[in-house]
């Protein structure tokens, strides 16, 4: 009988063990996170726009809508520069590549605009701001749409074949301006 009894204390200890366990143990785990704020312009306007040959003195020319689109969870701004420093474009030799060295410069400099009709800021190598203090845009994004306008000039000479006026843009994005 006793070694029955030895046997009914195993059983009753296991069973008060395995109650133990089945109530079970609890645990947590915090999980934080840091967002750095950022921006990203998704489209940038096409690398080389002719605005067209034929202009003549006293006419215009105006671009078609140029689009770049940004993504930011930040207030954002984009500026626009030349890499001209009157904002007037130069001769330049299709076939070096390059601006004619002492070569020829348009009278006026290029303008651009928000809306089509203006109003039209001429631009610099100083830049000017195409779109400030804007909100964050979510993952949507944000498209800022501008033109470009030249008025041509009679003080504005005819160059030879392989050769037209140029200028690079320079578009600046950054967060908090």
């Amino acid at each position: 009988m006793q070694h029955r009894w030895d046997w009914m204390v195993v059983v009753i200890l296991l069973l008060v063990l395995g109650a133990g366990e089945a109530q079970g143990r609890e645990s947590s785990t915090t999980v934080a996170v840091n967002i750095q704020e950022s921006i990203a312009v998704v489209s940038w306007p096409q690398e080389f726009l002719n605005l067209g040959g034929g202009l003549v003195p006293g006419g215009e020319v105006t671009s078609p809508e140029l689009i770049l689109t940004v993504k930011a969870n930040s207030p954002w701004g984009i500026a626009i520069s030349c890499d001209l420093p009157n904002g007037r474009m130069q001769e330049f030799d299709e076939v070096t590549g390059a601006y004619v060295p002492d070569g020829r410069i348009l009278t006026n400099p290029l303008q651009w605009s928000v809306g089509k009709n203006g109003p039209w800021q001429a631009l610099s190598s100083s830049g000017s701001s195409l779109a400030a203090s804007q909100p964050p845009t979510g993952d949507a994004g944000q498209e800022v749409r501008f033109f470009l306008r030249y008025e041509a000039s009679y003080s504005d000479l005819p160059v030879g074949p392989g050769r037209d006026y140029r200028m690079t843009l320079h578009y600046t994005a950054g967060l908090s301006y």
